[in-house]
């Protein structure tokens, strides 16, 4: 099922991410949305919509490979780490980010999804930082 929100995020098929997640869901990314308007608490399926396309009015994802993928049914939970390789919209740079995604799962759909990516590397390559 995670794997299926992966190949649904790389097709953007929005309506296919919130098929697989919950109506309540809860989609997360850490940073200062003032500076990096995905980041934030997204919730709901229309809240999936807002942040993919925050995500795509900013970032241009020339790679995106998710490549490790626990599960502890236990807690019905999976982690998954990865890279993107991405370029800011506004400045054309690029950055890597070497990210851990999790998700919670609940009745076999996605109910919180956080994301734990390098956001100095993002904040730098958006806003022409210099390190």
């Amino acid at each position: 099922m995670v794997k299926n929100c992966y190949a649904a995020f790389a097709a953007r098929d929005v309506q296919r991410m919130c098929t697989l997640s919950a109506p309540d869901c809860i989609y997360e990314a850490p940073g200062v949305a003032e500076f990096m308007p995905w980041a934030h608490r997204h919730e709901g399926h229309e809240g999936i919509a807002k942040f993919v396309a925050a995500l795509d009015e900013h970032l241009l994802f020339d790679h995106f490979r998710p490549s490790t993928f626990v599960a502890d049914e236990s807690q019905d939970m999976v982690v998954v780490l990865g890279r993107a390789e991405c370029r800011a919209r506004a400045t054309s740079r690029s950055y890597v980010n070497n990210w851990a995604h999790m998700f919670q799962i609940r009745d076999g759909k996605v109910a919180v999804f956080r994301e734990y990516p390098d956001t100095a590397a993002q904040l730098l390559a958006v806003h022409q930082l210099r390190p």
